[in-house]
């Protein structure tokens, strides 16, 4: 994972959640295949552990894919009511069908996301923290997807390092 793909992505998920644009994430951790990042802005502090596929696979040959990540954030805003905990958010790199889901497998267990352009999320919050769970407890993980041509991708990722990044952010952001 290049700094500068991570951190391009960092930028398009801070812009999809309202917080300063121009903040530069800063890394408090590498743990195996999983970083930790926090930031602060004026709006909140935010600390998220992000990932990078380890492969990947098309139906058909797909071009022009952006950068692909797999992150979960905590947001502890100077507003109370307006802090997140444990935020699971998928960039996947070209547009979503519209009104299409997204399949999480988490060693056989599967969760699904709803999508909006090119990122998915969980509908609620318990299904996020039993999906947190599983990924503490898995192996390997896929998210897959259909593009708005038809383009079925599966993205595979290493769960290796997910548990010690997690604990690094909870303490960066208590």
């Amino acid at each position: 994972m290049t700094i500068r793909s991570l951190i391009s992505g960092v930028f398009v998920l801070v812009a999809a959640t309202t917080v300063a644009q121009s903040q530069q994430p800063n890394q408090i951790g590498s743990f195996r295949e999983w970083n930790a990042y926090t930031f602060t802005s004026a709006e909140a502090k935010a600390c998220f552990v992000a990932s990078q596929p380890t492969g990947s696979k098309y139906s058909q040959n797909i071009s022009g894919r952006d950068s692909v990540f797999l992150f979960v954030t905590m947001w502890v805003a100077s507003d109370p009511t307006k802090s997140i905990q444990n935020e699971v958010s998928a960039i996947i790199g070209y547009p979503f069908k519209p009104e299409s889901n997204v399949t999480a497998d988490i060693d056989g267990k599967k969760f699904s996301m709803f999508t909006r352009a090119d990122n998915a999320w969980f509908n609620d919050r318990n299904s996020e923290a039993t999906f947190i769970e599983a990924m503490k407890a898995g192996n390997t993980m896929t998210i897959q997807g259909s593009s708005g041509r038809g383009t079925v991708t599966t993205d595979t990722y290493s769960l290796s390092g997910v548990t010690a990044a997690l604990e690094a952010i909870t303490k960066a952001c208590p």
